[in-house]
């Protein structure tokens, strides 16, 4: 069960805990006149997230952290993906392996 405060539309406050969310509104004057809304929805980052909108935007978030990782760990960027696997790249074995990988997920968020 969340306790949530809208305004236009918008979550503003939540909590799991309606006391420490009516304390919190205490040092909020400007929430203070709205009403505190329960749910049994879960709720994450301000929004709703059950909703298919929430859940693709999570999905992109995740998979943007997993290219940036992936990127930092083998230290390449896209342009050097490129080269490394470009026809005709002498380019190991191993790191034409690393490229693709991160570029089949790379091509995902290019859509």
């Amino acid at each position: 069960m969340f306790y949530y405060i809208e305004q236009d539309n918008k979550i503003v406050l939540f909590d799991e805990d309606r006391n420490k969310l009516e304390k919190t509104i205490s040092f909020m004057p400007q929430y203070k006149d709205l009403a505190i809304k329960e749910t049994d929805r879960p709720i994450e980052n301000f929004e709703f997230a059950d909703t298919p909108e929430y859940i693709a935007k999570k999905q992109h978030q995740e998979l943007v952290n997993e290219v940036n990782t992936l990127e930092q760990q083998y230290q390449m960027c896209r342009w050097q993906r490129e080269m490394i696997l470009a026809d005709g790249s002498s380019a190991p074995d191993y790191a034409k392996g690393k490229a693709q990988e991160i570029e089949d997920l790379a091509e995902a968020l290019r859509g």
